[in-house]
């Protein structure tokens, strides 16, 4: 079932009213129980500005008349304080883990997506490694004329040099110059194959 806060995306809120007003009605569906008594399970008006004082809700930008324009990363950053509060997490350690992170951040501090985000990073993964592997966009093509021998393994450690190549925030592909690309289209199946694995692995 996807995350509620999902079908707030792209949304504006005018106002700390309506804005306020939207939290709290993600917040019920989202189900967090604040054991701690001095901690709101609703976010008000007031809390929302004590937040903002804090900084861990970032002061909008934009004005709609004299009313300011809440965005939907402000919204996942009230919904990531109120979760972490009900972990118990202090402030401090709240404002270290929200104060400048970008929406999928923060998308994935709350949990949204789950299974199907997991499954999204992967297929994006593949579809990378499956660009760089086309014929047509090999970093390193083969000479038309006739290959020379393989160097021998002492030189290669000497001459070879490591591109790096960032697929996404955390994960990065690292290609040796001398790498050549699979020559069939099999062969590009079982590496893609062995990548992915890895990847779930990783992400366990």
């Amino acid at each position: 079932m996807a995350h509620p806060v999902l079908r707030e995306k792209g949304r504006r809120y005018v106002g700390l009213l309506e804005f306020a007003r939207a939290g709290e009605q993600i917040l019920a569906e989202m189900g967090l129980e604040q054991a701690r008594g001095t901690v709101t399970s609703v976010p008000d008006e007031r809390t929302i500005r004590y937040y903002m004082a804090e900084g861990l809700i970032q002061t909008p930008g934009e004005k709609q008349g004299t009313a300011s324009l809440f965005s939907y990363l402000n919204l996942l950053q009230l919904l990531t304080v109120k979760k972490l509060q009900a972990e118990h997490l202090p402030i401090r350690k709240i404002r270290e883990l929200v104060a400048g992170k970008s929406e999928q951040e923060l998308e994935m501090l709350l949990g949204v997506g789950g299974v199907a985000a997991k499954k999204s990073r992967e297929t994006d993964a593949k579809r990378y490694l499956e660009s760089l592997l086309a014929p047509e966009s090999v970093a390193f093509p083969m000479e038309t004329a006739a290959a020379p021998p393989p160097p021998a393994p002492q030189m290669l450690e000497q001459s070879a040099s490591w591109q790096r190549v960032e697929i996404e925030p955390g994960l990065e592909l690292h290609i040796r110059s001398d790498y050549s690309p699979p020559p069939t289209s099999g062969k590009t199946k079982s590496l893609l194959e062995k990548a992915i694995h890895r990847l779930r692995r990783l992400r366990g």
